[in-house]
């Protein structure tokens, strides 16, 4: 595109014959990324499957005949759920002038491109160019080798390993620029940049300074079995002469943390103190334009917060929650999405239960006391139509929320439990109301205090909602969400319905009026409470609810959830593929 988006210059028709589906799922596998010069894309898409027949259709001499149902030939393994499509993404280069197109091969397990192996190989994502223009930064997960025989689930599975690579393009780029490319490409081998560390993934670098970048990315170097936990913050030097990572340079900047408070000034958000790096990637663009600092979004608690990460050197868990405001809010949950190309602002979003995202810019540096904003566009609760050409509500009106804090005296780990309460204006002043419990689906995830449409709708129409945040949620450190592994059905409901009494002596809520709704382990733990505690619930809605564990560990696309959420950790054996024995089944039915 040019003259600002207006007018499209060059339309590349890539060929079926180069290589199958292009992954834009960049929320985890996918991504695309242009080189330095602009001269080049690389990508992630579906390596071509081997052609194949059956034995008695006609067929050409390349065909594998018979191999249409051979794993490793005509099929393939996926990753489940949501991506039934991904088997085998590999990295291509595109050079935007002369449009050739060519898989990078000198990375892990390229050997399954030409057919030389049936293995599961490597799936390939993430990528992102050296700021030399040499080389691309990947991220490769086990797809079916010594650490995961059998391919299992990918969607909310943040648990799979996964390794950062590097892998040099440069003969690679001079081939493409050329009208007719070869077919030997010699680029030097590939580099497993994190061989240490089970999870690294979300590579960034940094503008270069004085020949030096800093490629900065997530990881955890003994990983965890549960489906979220939480991450380190790792940079190394990239040396952009060699297009190479420097030798033991390699430092963390911010450590995993198992309970709040362990690391960090003692700065509080919320009544939390910083409970560790609970995101899925780092953005974009989170370098700030002196290289001196990260900025990111990270789950506190029960809110979505902006926090600025030194990186300088000798800096370590020095992280600083940036503080701002553009509605008024007292508990927003903000986003950070990247700076301005001058980097004087930083581009973020801000939205509470009651008001949908607003758009808006913050003045840089970043200050942890105040840092000054201002909104730049509001987005509306529902998407403009024939049948609602009007905003439906005034943003901010009609409903008010608080977070409510309860204390356990249950589990070996007696970290407080977290819940949002959203209360219909007027509420408790001519009847009490009748609530809602909505305990989150994972059960590693976290309900935030943002805006959600349906709940939203129901608080407006008379009702109380109650979003709970059970231990084992993301956000409240690796200790209270590792201790939920074990003790599903048993922990979580004890909690849920704690925070439901504690939600009642409000004073404002019916107690025989409530009820639960909860979808996947949100709908297992609303089988449990109407099951357990009648007395308390009196209406139950199960969306797609986990409800007989021993007859999903078979089944399911996720065998490890049902193993270590029902046995604890280190239950699942993911170096080999086997059935649960008679006593795992009878715990996994008990749970």
């Amino acid at each position: 595109w040019t003259k600002n988006g207006q007018s499209l210059s060059n339309r590349i028709a890539l060929s079926k014959e180069v290589h199958g589906k292009i992954c834009t799922d960049f929320a985890w596998f996918g991504g695309i990324s242009w080189s330095p010069d602009e001269s080049a894309i690389v990508y992630t898409a579906e390596v071509n499957r081997p052609k194949a027949s059956s034995f008695f259709a006609n067929h050409s001499g390349d065909d594998i005949v018979g191999g249409q149902f051979t794993l490793g030939v005509g099929k393939r393994e996926d990753w489940g759920e949501k991506y039934t499509d991904t088997a085998l993404l590999a990295l291509f280069l595109l050079n935007v002038e002369t449009g050739n197109v060519r898989i990078v091969r000198n990375v892990p397990g390229s050997d399954v491109y030409d057919g030389s192996s049936r293995g599961g190989g490597f799936v390939l994502g993430q990528p992102i160019w050296s700021p030399c223009g040499n080389s691309v930064v990947y991220v490769g997960w086990d797809a079916g080798g010594a650490e995961m025989p059998r391919r299992l689930g990918a969607i909310y599975c943040f648990q799979r390993p996964c390794r950062i690579y590097s892998s040099s393009v440069k003969i690679l780029l001079k081939d493409l620029s050329q009208s007719a490319s070869s077919e030997v490409i010699s680029d030097d081998p590939y580099e497993c940049i994190t061989p240490s560390d089970r999870l690294a993934r979300s590579p960034r670098f940094s503008r270069p300074k004085n020949g030096t970048s800093t490629l900065a990315y997530l990881a955890n170097e003994k990983g965890f079995d549960t489906h979220g936990g939480c991450m380190a913050l790792c940079t190394s030097n990239w040396d952009t002469s060699t297009s190479m990572i420097v030798k033991d340079s390699k430092r963390v900047v911010v450590e995993v943390v198992q309970r709040p408070g362990d690391v960090g000034d003692g700065t509080k958000v919320q009544g939390y103190e910083f409970p560790g790096l609970f995101l899925h990637q780092l953005p974009r663009e989170c370098f700030t334009h002196d290289g001196e600092h990260i900025v990111t979004t990270t789950e506190w608690g029960s809110v979505n917060k902006v926090i600025s990460i030194s990186v300088k050197d000798g800096a370590k868990n020095d992280v600083l929650p940036i503080n701002f405001d553009l509605t008024g809010g007292y508990h927003a949950s903000q986003q950070f999405y990247g700076f301005t190309a001058d980097g004087a602002m930083a581009i973020v979003t801000q939205t509470e239960p009651n008001r949908p995202k607003v758009i808006g810019l913050l003045n840089c540096p970043l200050q942890k006391n105040s840092t000054a904003s201002r909104v730049i566009a509001n987005l509306p609760p529902i998407a403009a139509s024939s049948f609602a050409k009007k905003p439906v509500f005034e943003p901010g009106t009609g409903f008010s929320s608080r977070l409510l804090s309860s204390h356990p005296d249950h589990g070996d780990i007696k970290e407080p439990i977290s819940s949002i309460l959203l209360l219909p204006n007027g509420a408790g002043v001519a009847e009490k109301l009748p609530l809602i419990v909505v305990p989150h689906g994972g059960p590693h995830t976290c309900m935030s205090t943002a805006y959600v449409p349906s709940y939203s709708y129901l608080c407006r129409g008379g009702y109380a909602v109650l979003f709970v945040n059970f231990r084992g949620s993301t956000g409240f450190g690796q200790a209270a969400l590792e201790s939920l592994a074990g003790t599903a059905g048993r922990q979580d409901v004890r909690d849920v319905v704690l925070a439901t009494q504690s939600a009642i002596k409000e004073g404002m809520i019916d107690p025989d009026r409530v009820g639960v709704c909860g979808g996947s382990h949100g709908g297992f733990l609303a089988g449990h409470l109407i099951g357990q505690h009648p007395e308390l619930f009196k209406v139950a809605c199960m969306r797609n609810p986990c409800t007989n564990i021993a007859s999903m560990v078979t089944a399911t696309d996720i065998p490890d959830w049902c193993y270590v959420e029902t046995l604890g950790p280190g239950t699942y054996d993911f170096s080999r593929f086997s059935g649960p024995s008679r006593q795992e089944l009878e715990k996994m039915w008990e749970s």
